[in-house]
């Protein structure tokens, strides 16, 4: 997920934020300290709302982290990789490389999560039952409670990509013994669970809810979006992953070096090649991508004296991929790198390119049925 900062690991596993999760950070701790604790302790100083509500909004997001952390360590006991766990404006979500060889290890996965939830709710009811000559503290722990309980419930509901949908699609699998035809239905049902959510936000909005209402809506287009594009990725997956990058990547490439001037890799390379970028390579060793957007970046007056090193993008392992890779993990990293390029590098030298319409061009060719 682009516009997200890794804050930590844990057992290898990074942990980020999306710039998304101040906004629900800041808006869930004003509503508390404005709404809730005033309310459940109107006899405390105001501070102590602000307080507790930007403790409390920050617990939730603790409680979404374990909750996504106990998918993401079934998973690597399943064999799994997770490339990351995101917190963003919705909750959090953890990535997996791979689908569950299995409805077993799928249903696992699912099913943790809302039971993680339901333990932290009971581990905080244990614990506020011990505070009661604190009320702060046990305001913010039944506040926990209650949180917890919800995001249980709400992510047991059977519309995929929820961890319900996901059970509901283990179940499916087992009994069909078809993950596509089990991932289309729980999809499906995920897109109704998603009309239903933005029916409920409209009629709180038209009974004076407005917020809420349009909170219910903001939830039920996400998880429209999420259901139907889990489904795409699923069918791409599979026609991509038969394949390596050597089977699509050009293999005739011009490369530029990394102390020739942008007016000569405009006047010589991009002018009449008519591509938008190009590997740079020093020696016999790709070191990083220029692409025509970086040109205009520098005035044209200082073009004859700016080395393409300067403006390049290093190369890293989002502009980089092996032959022997599969396609689906390169056409991850073509459509997150910003760029949609690829430099294929094989001990270190250049040995093809590969950019979106090459994988564009080999699904318009497989044409695997429920592709985006």
């Amino acid at each position: 997920m682009t516009g997200a900062v890794t804050l930590f690991r844990v057992v290898g596993i990074p942990v980020r934020v999306h710039a998304s999760w101040l906004v629900i950070f800041g808006l869930i701790a004003w509503s508390l300290s404005v709404g809730y604790f005033p309310q459940v302790l109107p006899d405390v100083p105001v501070a102590a709302h602000w307080v507790g509500g930007a403790a409390a909004a920050l617990l939730l997001f603790v409680s979404v982290f374990l909750h996504e952390l106990s998918h993401a360590l079934v998973a690597r006991r399943a064999g799994l990789g997770v490339s990351a766990i995101t917190l963003h404006v919705f909750g959090g979500v953890s990535q997996l490389e791979d689908e569950p060889g299995s409805p077993g290890v799928e249903f696992l996965i699912a099913i943790v999560g809302p039971l993680t939830s339901f333990l932290v709710a009971g581990v905080a009811a244990l614990a506020s039952s011990v505070t009661g000559a604190r009320p702060l503290a046990t305001a913010i722990l039944q506040y926990l409670v209650l949180v917890n309980v919800v995001v249980g419930v709400f992510n047991l509901v059977p519309g995929f990509p929820l961890d319900g949908g996901r059970v509901l699609r283990a179940i499916l699998w087992k009994v069909r013994g078809d993950l596509q035809a089990a991932t289309q239905a729980a999809s499906r049902a995920g897109v109704a669970v998603a009309f239903v959510l933005i029916a409920l936000g409209v009629l709180r909005g038209l009974t004076g809810e407005f917020l809420g209402g349009l909170w219910f809506v903001l939830i039920g287009l996400f998880l429209r979006q999420a259901a139907a594009g889990s489904y795409q990725q699923l069918v791409l997956r599979r026609a991509l992953s038969p394949l390596a990058v050597r089977d699509v990547m050009t293999r005739e490439v011009f490369a530029v070096g990394p102390d020739l001037p942008l007016a000569r890799v405009a006047d010589d390379f991009f002018w009449p090649h008519h591509v938008s970028s190009f590997p740079v390579v020093e020696g016999r060793r790709v070191i990083g991508i220029v692409s025509i957007h970086q040109l205009g970046d520098i005035p044209q007056a200082r073009w004859a004296e700016t080395p393409v090193r300067q403006v390049m993008r290093a190369l890293d392992d989002s502009l980089a991929a092996a032959p022997g890779d599969s396609l689906w993990t390169a056409f991850e990293k073509l459509s997150g790198n910003g760029l949609g390029r690829l430099a294929v590098v094989e001990d270190g030298a250049l040995a093809g390119y590969l950019s979106l319409k090459d994988v564009v061009h080999v699904l318009g060719i497989r044409r695997p049925a429920g592709a985006p």
